[in-house]
């Protein structure tokens, strides 16, 4: 039976062996897992007994914005409804608190999930690639 929590008192390397199972967040350190999760707003977790098997991360400034990061299943896990029940544990308790958007970025082929919980494009959202970064503003 799958149970979701929600805390940040998880061990690292317990989030780790997870996350380490799909493309986007393989080879973080422990180090980088432990300083993510205590900055962290809602950490949600699902579990398989004493199997994790899932995780979201939101972060948010509780005021107007909030973003949800690491939404993970467990390869052996998905297409279950697990997904689903990490990201209802992840965004109800931010609707109807007057936030401007709930956001996130999905992985590539994952679209179609969200777009199903009600989440819509933009097609204003950015990323900065660090290397394109104008030198001369450094100097100022």
């Amino acid at each position: 039976m799958i149970t979701v929590q929600t805390g940040k008192v998880i061990s690292a390397q317990t989030v780790k062996s997870l996350w380490d199972k799909v493309a986007f967040s393989q080879n973080r350190t422990l180090a980088a897992i432990t300083q993510a999760i205590a900055q962290t707003h809602l950490f949600v977790h699902a579990w398989d007994g004493e199997k994790l098997v899932a995780t979201a991360r939101v972060i948010t400034d509780g005021v107007y914005y909030a973003t949800i990061w690491d939404v993970i299943v467990d390869p052996d896990y998905q297409r279950q409804g697990i997904g689903r029940l990490i990201m209802q544990a992840a965004v109800t308790p931010f609707l109807g608190q007057g936030l401007a958007f709930i956001a996130l970025f999905a992985a590539d082929g994952k679209e179609e999930f969200y777009t199903k919980l009600g989440f819509v494009r933009h097609a204003r959202g950015m990323t900065l690639d660090e290397t394109l970064w104008p030198s001369t503003l450094e100097s100022t």
